[in-house]
């Protein structure tokens, strides 16, 4: 996967970003954008990927990134998956601290300042629902158990001392991300991401998230849908956990 040029939105020297990809969110674009700018310090900035959305979500980040230096915006023209949402990020973004979460507010935003400053000293630091302080409010029972039972059993393939390998509301130095050479384009990227830090000798620190639902829109996860892509991840993610001549 290619990333694609980063348009007419340009970039600044920025210590940390807000890596958020974005598909057919217009009932949460807004809200979202207004409830992170409080947050952002000096240093701080926005990028929105927005992952070849078909509604008014594309319009919507143009006005808002209008004369708003603190918000980035990187198109796909046709939807390519968070995986590949996730790559272009990473790709747009040269230094500093990388935050990635979602764009329907379900991550809370006063982790913030705790994720980043995880990375002073660890190369990633994730939210996780499943260390003490953990969890899921008002997410359906049968979506966390599925959550849990699948992390238990990826913790135990790999030999993780990571607890939650699929969130997505994590922080990464940049130089931490930047040639991991990501083959994902869903969900399963979250798992492939920290396999590959885990077998490149990263370190990451966890600290508790709960996590809650969308404020708006739809989710766009479909869970018998991940399957196949989560099956073929996870066995190729073996081979290079336990096989350093394919890393």
């Amino acid at each position: 996967y290619r990333p694609p040029s980063q348009g007419s939105f340009g970039r600044s020297r920025i210590n940390v970003t807000i890596l958020a990809p974005a598909y057919n969110e217009e009932d949460a674009t807004g809200q979202f954008i207004g409830a992170v700018m409080p947050h952002l310090e000096d240093d701080w900035e926005i990028l929105v990927v927005d992952d070849g959305s078909t509604d008014e979500t594309p319009q919507l980040l143009e006005a808002l990134a209008a004369g708003n230096s603190k918000l980035r915006v990187v198109t796909h023209e046709q939807n390519a998956g968070i995986g590949a949402a996730l790559a272009t990020g990473f790709a747009a973004i040269p230094d500093g601290i990388i935050v990635t979460m979602d764009a329907d507010l379900s991550h809370p935003l006063d982790l913030l300042p705790d994720l980043v400053a995880g990375c002073g000293t660890a190369d990633a630091c994730y939210g996780s629902r499943f260390v003490p302080g953990g969890g899921m409010v008002g997410v359906p029972l049968w979506r966390s158990a599925i959550s849990q039972v699948a992390n238990i059993i990826l913790r135990a393939a790999y030999r993780s001392p990571t607890r939650d390998l699929t969130t997505g509301y994590r922080a990464y130095r940049a130089e931490a991300v930047h040639g991991l050479d990501l083959v994902g384009e869903g969900f399963e990227t979250q798992l492939e991401i920290t396999i590959r830090l885990i077998a490149a000798g990263k370190t990451i620190t966890e600290i508790p998230l709960v996590l809650t639902t969308r404020v708006a829109g739809e989710s766009k996860m479909r869970y018998l849908s991940l399957i196949p892509p989560y099956g073929l991840m996870a066995l190729r993610l073996l081979g290079l956990r336990w096989m350093p001549s394919r890393r």
